[in-house]
Order: structure tokens, then C-alpha cells, then sequence
């Protein structure tokens, strides 16, 4: 027998014979069906369970970091463009409340011989060691603005000008200690004078008589006298009042009818007769002297009342002796007594 039969009957007769003696045996026993059921699910799951883990492993790696590539940028620019809108809304919404303040400071008509002129507030606390409760606002001299021009805004009267400047001009507010303004009460009509006591104090009303009605919640107006500021401008509010037990006057504390420093438009009022504040009236200013023999003093005939009771005082029998108010005796050796101070009242 040749080696090249030997091989052939080696490689494929015999595993012909076997293959159908195998599936003979399997047709007659059915063995190998279910040998092949069992172990081919098992060979089957192995092979598809690191294929399901790939597939599942390579879907997240997309839909994390590749896909969401584009969507990552997409949020980014929605957050941008949220950021844009807010800050548009924020300026739409200042330039209403600012709308609603100028229509509110439009509203004011001022009276005959005054005109008004709008500023903003650009800065506070101006002066030496920024100890003077003053404001900077954009008018001055340039749009007409004079010194003691009266500074109001819808609310009431803020204070005046101080110093103005070609452009630019300082407010002195009413709560400075020394803003005095000339007020009468809204109910009574009672005289009297605000003056300021400084930050986060109340302003001292002086000068209202202990007899004269006058109660906490009551609006302070400006008289007009002293021709600064307009008559009928609400000053302040009354919120406190001493009864006087041994003084001639009452103890009146007010409040401003809104805090100073929250103001940003302000209305700056300006005479349009000519008359300058600053300067004494034509009818005061042009003094005629009068001689007085008995004391040697010069009294203007338009002069205050106090000057004039000072010169009657002045005539006594001794012109070596000071002058003695005649109203009021005065015990031998006694100092005249000062008026007593009232003491800051500061707001809790």
C-alpha cells in the first residue's frame, strides 16, 4: 500500500466513517442534539456578554462625551444669552423707576418768578474731612444756577445751593447744622425755624411758643420768608414735642419726609425777578442813620426790631452801664442768662 493512499485514507475516509458513525449514533440516541443545546447557549452567552458590555460602554462614551459635544456648547450659549437678558431687564427696569421719578419731579410747577431745572446727584459727603452734609449735582453756573438757590425734589425741600460751579454744584441738605429754614406749621400756621443737627439726628424746630399748637405728624411748609426758598414746600415731618415747663418755647424735633441721601434726580428752583438772596432787600439795605445823642450810636431807620429795642435800651441815666431790656428786670450784678441749647436728638 503507497504512503499517498495510506494518507488519504487517514485524513478523509476516516473522518468520513466517523462523522457518519457519530450522526447514525445521534439519529438512533439523540445524545449529541442535546449535548449540543446545552453547551452551545452556554458558548453563545460567552461570546455575546463582551459584545453587550462594548456595545453598552462605547453607546455611553458617545452620548456623554462625543454627542454632547455640541449640546455642552448649545448650554453655554442659552447661559450666556440668560445672563444678557437679565441684565437688559435689570436696565429696563432702572430706566422705568427712573421714568416714574422724573414724571413724578415734571409734576412740579413752581410759582410766579421761579423756574426749575433738573440735575442728578453724582456724589455725597463733600468737603473737608467730608464733615458737611452736602450732595454734587451736574448743574451750576453754566445753566444758571446761582448760590442759595433752593434744591427740592418731589418729596419736599432737600436743601441749597452752597457753592455752585461752572458745571458742576454742591447741595447743602437741610440736615447739615448750619441749613436754618423759615417754616410754618401746616395746621396752626405757626412760625418757627428748621435747623439741622447733623447725621442721623433729628432736626431741631425752634422757636415755636409754648402756648402755640403744634403735634407729632404735623407737616412742616417753608413761610417764604427770606426769600431762599418758595412758600408751601413740605420740609419736614413733626415727630416729637416737649411741653415747655420754665422756657418760653417749646422742645419740636421733625424728620426729613425721606432720607437725603436716597435722592438721585433733584429740581434746582431759580428767581426769574432778579432778586439775589444773598443780598438784602432795596427797602433794608439803603440804612438812613440816625444819631442817638445819649449813647452815640447809629441805628439804621430800616433796621430789625432788635436793633431797634437795643437802641432804646441803650438810652439810659448811666451810659457806662450796659444796656438792659427793658421787658424783662434784670437782678443787680447779674450776667444776662443765654438761651439754653437744645440737645441733639438723634433717630433710632
Amino acid at each position: 500500500m503507497s504512503p499517498r493512499f495510506k494518507y488519504l485514507l487517514l485524513f478523509f475516509f476516516l473522518p468520513l466513517f466517523l462523522y457518519f458513525s457519530m450522526y447514525t449514533w445521534n439519529w438512533k440516541t439523540g445524545y449529541l442534539d442535546r449535548l449540543a443545546a446545552m453547551v452551545g447557549l452556554d458558548v453563545a452567552g460567552w461570546v455575546m456578554t463582551p459584545g453587550r458590555w462594548l456595545q453598552s460602554n462605547a453607546d455611553e462614551f458617545w452620548s456623554r462625551y462625543v454627542y454632547l459635544v455640541g449640546v455642552r456648547q448649545e448650554n453655554e450659549d442659552l447661559t450666556q444669552r440668560v445672563r444678557e437678558l437679565e441684565l437688559e431687564l435689570a436696565r429696563v427696569s432702572e430706566k422705568a423707576k427712573s421714568a416714574d421719578r422724573l414724571t413724578s419731579l415734571l409734576r412740579f410747577s413752581p410759582e410766579a418768578n421761579w423756574e426749575s431745572r433738573g440735575g442728578r446727584v453724582i456724589g455725597q459727603r463733600l468737603g473737608p474731612n467730608a464733615i458737611l452734609e452736602t450732595l454734587l449735582i451736574d448743574l451750576g453756573s453754566a445753566h444758571g444756577v446761582r448760590a442759595n438757590d433752593p434744591v427740592i425734589s418731589p418729596r419736599g425741600v432737600v436743601g441749597r445751593i452752597v457753592k455752585p460751579g461752572m458745571h458742576f454744584s454742591s447741595v447743602l441738605l437741610l440736615s447739615d447744622s448750619t441749613s436754618r429754614i423759615p417754616v410754618i406749621t401746616s395746621d396752626g400756621r405757626v412760625p418757627a425755624i428748621v435747623q439741622g443737627q447733623g447725621p442721623g439726628a433729628f432736626l431741631e424746630v425752634k422757636f415755636i411758643p409754648r402756648n402755640d399748637p403744634v403735634a407729632p405728624g404735623e407737616i412742616l411748609i417753608s413761610s417764604g420768608q427770606g426769600g431762599v426758598f418758595p412758600k408751601g414746600i413740605p420740609v419736614a415731618r413733626v415727630v416729637e414735642v416737649t411741653p415747655a415747663d420754665v422756657s418760653l418755647f417749646q422742645k419740636v424735633y421733625a424728620e426729613p419726609l425721606l432720607a437725603l441721601r436716597y435722592y438721585e434726580e433733584l429740581l434746582v428752583l431759580s428767581r426769574t425777578d432778579g432778586y439775589d438772596p444773598g443780598q438784602p432787600m432795596a427797602s433794608a439795605g439803603a440804612a438812613q442813620p440816625a444819631a442817638n445823642s445819649t449813647a452815640g450810636q447809629v441805628v439804621p431807620a430800616a433796621g430789625s426790631a432788635k436793633a431797634a429795642a437795643n437802641s432804646t435800651n441803650a438810652t439810659s441815666d448811666k451810659p457806662d452801664q450796659p444796656a438792659v431790656n427793658a421787658s424783662k428786670p434784670a437782678a443787680s450784678g447779674a450776667e444776662p442768662s443765654k438761651p439754653a441749647r437744645h440737645p441733639v436728638r438723634k433717630r433710632s
